[in-house]
Parts: structure tokens; C-alpha cells; sequence
């Protein structure tokens, strides 16, 4: 077996990067702490501490040793000092008495002093120089004739590799280095009653807001990144080759997601439809009152005085790989991911999920809700919608794959859920809308034995509450070593991660080796194995005597039946697991009680714009993302749950702002009559049936008639009419709210100022005095002009009805006569 993964941090050393050895002084176990002689102690003298060494075993070959076969053991000598090393030779030794137990095991790789490896099984001579930052590899053969002595029966031996230096090399070697590690053999005896073991292997989506993101760049790199070829989901399906192992997936990694931009138009775009005078209008909620995470994008966008998260993650995103190279290194273009190549893969996902067997797939509700988070929901939650098996609108392949397989899975973020939870979550899988009632959830194999020491027995367990549901008790130990592969791997190598998995079963199957039992294996959530570590894990599950893979859905059917138990909150002890308790413990949820009251709210305002918006298309896009930041793939990233969070309810935020009411003064002149208010649409879409409530502040004006139903046109506005009735002088001011059809409330509240000067009965009588007086005089000068205004009115009326006028000759010229009339009226 060629070891490539040396190889690989070996270059990473040359280039200056990290390869995970971590400061001795703060990690290093006591299995490769340096044993100092007289040459360390005198280097321990000198000005500059020097660094120290350490052992990494790479691989194992064959995984399980066979007596009579040999084994080549292959790693590397690594230097985290700044100044080279020397080191000239490394031996491997075992102990003649295998380890018979889980806790000999433990003990062992921790450091027990009490158990020495003194059997000498192969050397190798390396180095002598190790670099600075660098590493030499190393290759031991142990011999056939060596493995013909290992034990005829299964065994877990203490396995310890030895690196230091010989003759002059001692002078400057920085001591003798110790890695305590193990190798485990098959024997030749049969074995009489092997261990069923079972795996659950979740497939869920990271923590990742780009998975959110609208930005189609950004999209692309993250849901490359969560479902591609390199990807923990990827490394799970094709690394892991071991037979009958059960996957536990997250419908909504197999439907990517990206939601429109938001829809409110830009400051500043025309106004279509206005007149012109949109800057009077108020560009925010100025003294909303709103509950934090609800409050629109200008709130955040005033108090920023930095960097945000979201601005951090695209840029990170989006940087360009090549900004990482060398000065003098030419750097390569990359291709950056499209949505092309996201279909690509997700078609590659999905046959390899089909290729599935029927029973070995298995299928969370859509988008994985935290259910210890929905457990304490708020009101107003529709805990059965987010527990639907299927995601929102799936594509037609999609909703064929999840018909296969079983999809009635509770699976707790929580190291203990009591019998009365578990009964409220059976409750809640009854109502949801697809996916059907509750069958099966996992629990701690403490739930039933109140202790992390005890052996196995039974893998799946009837409970007597909920009645129906069976429990896989999941082995916390053995779940947490697979959890802690990639920091063994990096400390110790590959192939002693590996060993430890394996002989770690070994020795749960010696401890009561007569009896058939069944062990269930569910690493947690987000657990990253090297591709590595599970090449050699299902190779030696293969060659391990001692094991028999079985289903999930096996130990369901066997556990028909048998007597049902009533589970105990238990979680893994310390005191047994030491640090693997950690691996166990989930991370708090981002999800708040204040959080997911704000995630209510957001559900709340996209129910009402989906009832008013005229394109919904942006909204059915926002929902999954509302849907997926309950998710526990958020446990332990509080900053990606922000970012996702925020960058949605900016969006909605906006668009429920989009739809306002001119804030404006209006001078009411009169007891009762109609007063006009404009209301503004700022979004890119057209709205329909929004209705306008006006509430007076105080009893100076009633409104009489509330104004009817309006629909505006996008980056439009509408002048909208209600009546009112002025009660009495002064000043009042009414608030103007935008209402869907139900009730919901869009945007924030808008003050119309109103200031009453209604007439009074005075007005009426001095209105009635004046009109009498201006009669009076008017009849007074009638009698006074009255035959002049007849005989004018005759002559008129006599001019009009002749027709067009006649020429008449002109009369002679006569003298100036004298008027009697108006002689009588010189008036």
C-alpha cells in the first residue's frame, strides 16, 4: 500500500503551512512527548529552547495483521522546531501480552506507565537530518517470521515506535521521541460469537451562509464546497467502504438554493409613476419600535462602524486563489463554479445515493431542525411545517429519491432527551404535513445503561413511551473515536487513528466475547474523517474476525418484540471517555428564544407580502433560507447563522418597508369632509388589495369612512381617501398603516399631522347678516334705477328679437331737446 498522504504534508511542511502538529508544551499527548537524555538535558541548557520532534505512522499494511504474514508500517518523522534535527534511527516494539479490554486500550495510547513494549519487531535508519519545518519519512517491515509469534486469537497489541540518534548523532538530536500507538491481529481461531456493528453516518449541509447567498458566485463556491467531489458528504460515500452502513441525509443538501435579491428598487431610481416629490419621503424607520431582527436595512446600515460578518464571508468567498502563491510562482487561473457544475454534482449525488440499497437510506426532516430548538418553540411557530420530510418545492428526481428509504427519523442534538420530550416530538411528527408519525430515534446507549463503561447488548430498544417508537442506542466511545479521527490523524497519522478505531472494537468484543451483541456507531454531525483514516478502517473491517457489519433496519426488525424500556436523560460520562466526552457534547444553538421569536416575525411579514405582491417568485425563494436557519448545522457557528439571518431579514425587511405612507401636515378647515394621503410603492413589484387604517390619536377628529382597497404599480404612488369629522378645534394625528387582506401589518407606521379649525354656529349668523344686508341693498337700488333698468330691458329685449339690425337713413341734424324723465329723477 503506497502511503500518499506523507508525501502530501511533507510539501505543505517545505511551503511554510501548517500540517497540524500542534505546540508541544499546550498537545502533545504523553505518547510523543520526548524522552530527554543526557544530550536533551544539556540542549535543555542552551539560550535557545530547541524544538522537538515527533512520530506520525501514516499507514498500516494490511490493517489487521495476519500471523505469518508480514506488515509494513510507513510514516514520517516530523520537525515543528525552527532548526534542523537530527534523528538517525527508528525502531517499533510491541508488548508480548495483547490488550484485553477498552480501557487497557485507552489506557495504553494515554500513556499508562505500568504496560512496556520490549518486543522488537523491525527498525528502519532515516534521516539523520531532519529539516526545520520539514519531515523524512520512515517504512518498517515487520517480518513473517516476527508475526508467526502475535496470538492465535484476535489480538490488540501496544504497539511503541521509537525515533532518536546513533553514535555522533547524539550530540545534536533533540532526545529519544516516543509515539505510543497500537496494531491489531486477526489471529488464526475462529471466533465464536463476533460483534454485529452498525453505522449511521450523517450527510448533512455545513454552516455555511453562502449556501444562502443570492450572489450566484458565491452560491456556487459554497454548495461546491458542502456536495462536491472534496466535500465531507463526498468523503463518507466513497472512502468508507464497509458494508451495510446506513446513511442519515438532509433532503435539503440535495436541492441547492439561491434566493432572488431583494425587491425593492434602489434609492434614488426613477419614479415611474410619481410626481416628482419622493424626496420628501422618508428613507427609513426612524424610531421603530420594532424588536430586535426586525427592524429594516437601514438600522443596521446606520450603526456599522466596520467590516460585517456577511462583507467578511464574501470576501473570503470570493477570494482569488492564486493571492495565496509564491511571489515568483505564476498563478494558475481557476474556473470558478456555476450553477452548471452544481447540477453537475447534485446528478452525481443523487445516483450514488439510488445505488443505495433501500434500507440503508435514511432520511432527516428537510433542512434538519434543531428539534431541542423546536421543542421550546415559540408561539406562533408552525413546528409541524418545519418538520416536513420533503423540502420546498423538490425537483421531480428529487421526490422520487426520497420515496426510497424511511423517513420517520428523530434524531436529537442533545446528549439527553427525556420521555417527555420525546413524547411532545411524537406529537409534532404527527402533524406534519408528509413523512408520517414517528418511528425511530437515536439515543446515547447511556439512555439505558446509565453508563459509558458498560458493555454493549442490545442495539435497538422498544420504548414503552412513545408508543411505536424504537430507540438505536448509538456507543457514545466508540462514536467519539470516529468523531476525533481528524485531530488523531493529524497528531499521530493516519494509520494510528485507524488502529485505535479498530483495536478499540476488538477490545469491546473481548470484554464478553461468548455472547452475540450489537453495537451502533453514529459519529455527530459535521464529523470530518481523512479519506485516509476510512480507506484503512474498511479495510481492516473487512480482514477484523471479530466483526459482523449489519443494517440499522436489521436491528430495528430484530428488536420487534423484545421488551420495551423507559430511556433516561444520561449523557456520556467523562470520567470514562476522558477528553472524547467533548467530541459528544453539542455546541449551543444560535437559535435563541428572542431569535426564533424574530424568525416568527419574518414568517409573519413574508405570510403578508405573499398575499399582497403580485410576483411572488422572490418570496418562494426566501422561504427555505427562513426554514433553514433552524437547522442544527448551526450549533457552534454563530457568526455564519447571523450572517444567513441578517442577510434575509434585510431583504424582507425591505420589502415590507417597500409599501409606506407620506408622512405629511394637512389643515382641516371644516366639520366633516375627505382628506387625501399618498401612499408610496417603492418596490420593483406591483402590489394589490393593500388597505390603508388611519387611528386618531385622540378625540378631536373621527374617521368616519376608512379608505378602500388600493393597488399601486411598481415605483409607483396612489393618493387614497378616507372622511373624517372634526369634533372640535385643535390638533390631532392620526397613524396610517398598510394592511394585507388579513390583518397583517406591512412596514412601519407613518404620523399624519392634522390640524382642525372647524366654523362654529357664529359663522352661520354673520354668513346669514351679510347675505340679508347685501339683499337689502341690492332691492333699494332695484327701486331707485327701475325704469331706466325697464326701459333699458325693453330697448334690449326689442334689439334682440328684430333680428340683425336694419340701416336706417341718417336724421337731420336737430338741436339738443331736454329729457323730462330726467329732469324728474336726477338721480
Amino acid at each position: 500500500m503506497t502511503a500518499r498522504f506523507p508525501a502530501v504534508l511533507t510539501a505543505l511542511a517545505v511551503l511554510g503551512v501548517g500540517v497540524g502538529v500542534p505546540d508541544v508544551a499546550a498537545a502533545v499527548p504523553p505518547s510523543s512527548v520526548p524522552a530527554q537524555g543526557d544530550a536533551a538535558d544539556q540542549a535543555g541548557e542552551q539560550e535557545e529552547e530547541q524544538e522537538p520532534l515527533s512520530l506520525l505512522l501514516d499507514d498500516v499494511d494490511p490493517a489487521v495483521a495476519e500471523p505469518g504474514e508480514e506488515v509494513r508500517l510507513t510514516g514520517r518523522i516530523l520537525n515543528s522546531g525552527s532548526t534542523a534535527r537530527r534523528s538517525s534511527s527508528l525502531t517499533a516494539a510491541v508488548s508480548p501480552v495483547p490488550l484485553a479490554s477498552r480501557a487497557e486500550i485507552g489506557a495504553w495510547v494515554d500513556g499508562d506507565p505500568v504496560r512496556e513494549a520490549t518486543t522488537v519487531v523491525g527498525d528502519d535508519t532515516v534521516g539523520p537530518l531532519v529539516p526545520a519545518g520539514g519531515a523524512v519519512p520512515f517504512d518498517i517491515t515487520v517480518p513473517a517470521s516476527v508475526t508467526e509469534s502475535f496470538p492465535a486469537g484476535p489480538g490488540a497489541l501496544a504497539l511503541e515506535l521509537t525515533a532518536g540518534a546513533q553514535g555522533d548523532d547524539r550530540a545534536q538530536s533533540s532526545g529519544t521521541v516516543v509515539l505510543r500507538t497500537l496494531l491489531t491481529s486477526a489471529g488464526t481461531l475462529e471466533v465464536g460469537e463476533p460483534l454485529d456493528v452498525a453505522w449511521l453516518v450523517p450527510l448533512t449541509l455545513p454552516a455555511d451562509a453562502g449556501l444562502s447567498s443570492p450572489d450566484a458566485e458565491v452560491n456556487a463556491r459554497a454548495w461546491m464546497a458542502a456536495t462536491g467531489s472534496d466535500s465531507v458528504i463526498a468523503g463518507w460515500l466513497e472512502q468508507l467502504e464497509i458494508p451495510e452502513v446506513t446513511y442519515v441525509v438532509d433532503p435539503a443538501a440535495l436541492v441547492p438554493r439561491r434566493p432572488t435579491p431583494g425587491v425593492a428598487t434602489p434609492l434614488g431610481s426613477a419614479d415611474p409613476g410619481g410626481d416628482g416629490e419622493g424626496s420628501d419621503e422618508p428613507g427609513d424607520n426612524e424610531g421603530s419600535d420594532e424588536p430586535e431582527g426586525t427592524g429594516d436595512a437601514g438600522d443596521d446600515a446606520a450603526t456599522t462602524t466596520g467590516p460585517t460578518p456577511s462583507d467578511e464571508a464574501g470576501a473570503t468567498a470570493t477570494d482569488d486563489p492564486a493571492q495565496t502563491l509564491e511571489p515568483n510562482e505564476p498563478a494558475e487561473e481557476q474556473d470558478a463554479p456555476t450553477d452548471v457544475d452544481v447540477a453537475a454534482r447534485q446528478a452525481e449525488l443523487r445516483s450514488e445515493l439510488t445505488a443505495l440499497g433501500q434500507d440503508r437510506l435514511w432520511w432527516l426532516p428537510a433542512d434538519d431542525p434543531d428539534l431541542e430548538v423546536l421543542l421550546g418553540r415559540p408561539s406562533g411557530t408552525d413546528t409541524a411545517e418545519l418538520l416536513a420530510a420533503s423540502p420546498t418545492d423538490p425537483p421531480e428526481e428529487v421526490d422520487r429519491l426520497l420515496g426510497r428509504g424511511r423517513g420517520d427519523l428523530a434524531w436529537p442534538a442533545t446528549t439527553g432527551t427525556t420521555t417527555e420530550q420525546l413524547g411532545v416530538l411524537a406529537g409534532l411528527y404527527a402533524d406534519r404535513p408528509d413523512g408520517g408519525p414517528l418511528g425511530v430515534t437515536l439515543l446515547p446507549r447511556e439512555a439505558f445503561t446509565a453508563d459509558s463503561a458498560a458493555g454493549p447488548h442490545r442495539g435497538a430498544i422498544p420504548l414503552q413511551e412513545p408508543e411505536g417508537v424504537t430507540a438505536l442506542g448509538v456507543d457514545s466511545w466508540t462514536s467519539a473515536l470516529v468523531a476525533d479521527g481528524q485531530r488523531s490523524a493529524e497528531e499521530h497519522g493516519a494509520g494510528a487513528a485507524a488502529q485505535h478505531l479498530l483495536a478499540h472494537t476488538l477490545g469491546t468484543y473481548q470484554e464478553d466475547p461468548g455472547v452475540q451483541r450489537e453495537l451502533v456507531i453514529a459519529p455527530p454531525r459535521g464529523t470530518t474523517a481523512p479519506a485516509e483514516v476510512l480507506q484503512q478502517v474498511s479495510e481492516g473491517w473487512r480482514l477484523a474476525s471479530w466483526l459482523t457489519p449489519v443494517s440499522a433496519q436489521d436491528l430495528l426488525e430484530r428488536a420487534e418484540g423484545t421488551e420495551p424500556l423507559v430511556p433516561t436523560p444520561t449523557p456520556p460520562q467523562e470520567s470514562v471517555l476522558g477528553p472524547l466526552a467533548a467530541l459528544l457534547e453539542p455546541a449551543d444553538s444560535p437559535v435563541t428564544s428572542s431569535r426564533a421569536a424574530a424568525l416568527v416575525r419574518i414568517d409573519e411579514d413574508l405570510a403578508g407580502l405573499r398575499q399582497v405582491l403580485r410576483d411572488t417568485d422572490p418570496l418562494q425563494s426566501w422561504e427555505p433560507v427562513l426554514e433553514g436557519l433552524w437547522s442544527t448545522r448551526w450549533r457552534g457557528d454563530e457568526v455564519a447563522w447571523e450572517q444567513a439571518y441578517r442577510d434575509l431579514r434585510e431583504d424582507v425587511a425591505a420589502a415590507n418597508a417597500g409599501v409606506h405612507v407620506t408622512a405629511s401636515t394637512v389643515n382641516f378647515l371644516t366639520d366633516q369632509g375627505a382628506i387625501n394621503v399618498t401612499v408610496v410603492n417603492d418596490l420593483g413589484v406591483a402590489v394589490d388589495d393593500v388597505t390603508l387604517e388611519l387611528e386618531a390619536s385622540n378625540g378631536r377628529l373621527q374617521v368616519t369612512r376608512q379608505p378602500d382597497p388600493v393597488s399601486i404599480g411598481p415605483g409607483s404612488r396612489a393618493s387614497v381617501s378616507f372622511d373624517a369629522r372634526a369634533i372640535t378645534r385643535g390638533e390631532t394625528t392620526l397613524t396610517a398603516r398598510i394592511l394585507t387582506p388579513d390583518g397583517t401589518v406591512l412596514g412601519s407606521e407613518a404620523a399624519i399631522d392634522v390640524r382642525m379649525q372647524p366654523a362654529g354656529l357664529w359663522i352661520y349668523w354673520v354668513l346669514g347678516g351679510l347675505a340679508g344686508l347685501v339683499l337689502v341693498l341690492g332691492l333699494a337700488r332695484a327701486l331707485r334705477s327701475g325704469p331706466r333698468s325697464r326701459s333699458a330691458k325693453t330697448s334690449a329685449t326689442a334689439t334682440s328679437s328684430s333680428g340683425p339690425p336694419t340701416p336706417t337713413p341718417t336724421p337731420p341734424t336737430q338741436a339738443p331737446t331736454t329729457d323730462t324723465r330726467d329732469q324728474e329723477n336726477p338721480s
